[in-house]
């Protein structure tokens, strides 16, 4: 089966990062703390100080910055428990690794599971993560690591419903398609989609009756959404490149998205001009958020909706927050400086 590109993150990171083009925006966590009603909150993120990959943490101001963890390595990317009290994240490399947990309240972490894990997933309560290995197959684990993993069946990058009761996940050996299972073992998966393209990265949305995911069936990768029972397919972006890495507003009105359509290569993270983009649910209207000349990604949604954390790279990467309309675009202070890279926010729920 050939990898789909939504799949390729965590080795995205080595490529060098390159981009030509600066914009006019404020930088510095201390001026981003002044901004009129702050963003609240931390924001999770990657940093590589000198070289050495590391988990680290700030407010959603880019003041408070540090280290979290020095183990996250592999993916760069790390996901809250829905409380906010944990970290879930990989350490190893080129995109897989060993799931860990790190609860900040606590300062306490620990390894769960023995497998090499691709990519994962928390429960709606926090309780269990599921989880992707490296053959393939999907697992569901306690979230404390004090039971071994229960095998769910085959299939790649698994997320849970928003009531803990199905899981949706891509499959297939020639051409992936989207599938949902129940959460509890021994039940049969329902299809969702068919199709003569590959299907996959499906995310739930926040009330669980819709689906949105990705389809390269019109030659390019571009988002689609579908009823959590298999009806209602739409399509909602119409590009010539690739649009990918989406992430639902809170509301489920709104999709936050990368878009290549500009001139960015989506194999190459950092070189040419990516932008962020949302798309409208009930319209399929499209706005520019980022609108800037260098490489913009990596989105990820403030709780509350009005804010959005973002990668910005020029010479090197940067955390960045604008407001969800795409105004006061804010470089944060973060942990590194040129020629290390700060990436990859992930924002406290």
């Amino acid at each position: 089966m050939q990898e789909p590109r939504a799949r390729r993150g965590g080795q995205k990171l080595a490529l060098v990062l390159l981009a030509l083009a600066t914009t006019a925006f404020v930088s510095g966590g201390a001026a981003a703390s002044g901004l009129e009603e702050p963003p609240r909150g931390l924001i999770a993120f990657h940093a590589d100080p000198g070289g050495d990959s590391g988990l680290y943490v700030m407010n959603a101001n880019g003041t408070g910055v540090r280290l979290a963890s020095p183990n996250l390595a592999g993916d760069p990317f790390s996901k809250w428990s829905p409380d906010g009290s944990r970290l879930a994240f990989l350490s190893g490399s080129f995109g897989q690794g060993a799931l860990r947990v790190l609860d900040l309240r606590a300062r306490r972490e620990r390894g769960i599971g023995r497998d090499t894990v691709r990519a994962f997933d928390w429960s709606p309560d926090g309780r269990r993560l599921v989880y992707e290995s490296a053959n393939g197959v999907m697992w569901i684990i306690e979230a404390s690591g004090s039971r071994p993993a229960k095998r769910l069946r085959r299939g790649h990058a698994p997320v849970w419903s928003p009531d803990g009761k199905w899981i949706a996940y891509f499959a297939g050996a020639r051409n992936t398609e989207v599938f949902k299972v129940s959460a509890r073992r021994g039940s049969r998966p329902v299809r969702l989609t068919r199709n003569s393209g590959p299907d996959y990265s499906p995310q739930w949305s926040p009330k669980g009756s819709a689906i949105a995911f990705i389809s390269e069936r019109d030659g390019n990768s571009e988002l689609y959404i579908i009823g959590a029972d298999g009806s209602g397919l739409r399509r909602l972006t119409h590009d010539s490149a690739p649009d990918e890495d989406f992430q639902w507003d809170r509301d489920g009105a709104r999709l936050v998205y990368v878009s290549y359509r500009d001139g960015a290569d989506p194999l190459s993270i950092g070189i040419g001009n990516a932008e962020i983009r949302t798309v409208e649910i009930r319209t399929g209207r499209i706005h520019n958020l980022s609108n800037n000349p260098a490489w913009d990604g990596d989105p990820a949604w403030s709780p509350d909706g009005r804010w959005i954390a973002f990668t910005r790279r020029t010479n090197h990467g940067d955390v960045a927050i604008m407001r969800s309309d795409g105004s006061e675009q804010t470089v944060l202070g973060g942990a590194v400086r040129a020629p290390f890279n700060d990436c990859c926010p992930s924002w406290q729920p």
